[in-house]
């Protein structure tokens, strides 16, 4: 899988999706990932969970509450997506992470690597960082 840890920007997907954020300079794609999340009624694929946490991460970032893990240069150029960390879009964050948390094959490869409980206190510091 490439780069791959427990914290949302310890994998390829989560950090391939940022840069391309950045250099789209494209702040659609946060409500459309988060809405992609959202809306899905099947267990959510690996794939799928990095880029929604990363658009989780992004909203938190916003309102000056980024992870420790945040990639720098994109942490530094956020402020070209014109994008506003309102109270509905961390709505919307939260309940994208607690969607992953309740049903997703990240959960389950966690479960499997026997490192559930490291993954889901990162996810919940991710909720409380969305003030949700």
């Amino acid at each position: 899988m490439g780069a791959w840890g427990t914290r949302n920007f310890e994998n390829e997907g989560s950090q391939d999706w940022i840069f391309d954020l950045i250099d789209n300079r494209d702040g659609g794609m946060v409500t459309d990932t988060l809405a992609r999340i959202i809306h899905n009624t099947e267990a959510l694929e690996v794939e799928d969970c990095q880029e929604g946490l990363a658009a989780a991460e992004v909203v938190a970032a916003l309102i000056g509450r980024a992870s420790e893990d945040f990639p720098e240069d994109p942490l530094d150029r956020l402020d070209i997506l014109n994008l506003i960390g309102t109270k509905a879009l961390r709505t919307q964050a939260g309940a994208a992470v607690s969607k992953i948390l309740a049903d997703s094959k990240m959960k389950e490869y966690w479960i499997a690597e026997g490192q559930i409980d490291a993954w889901v206190g990162i996810q919940n510091g991710l909720l409380k960082r969305l003030d949700v």
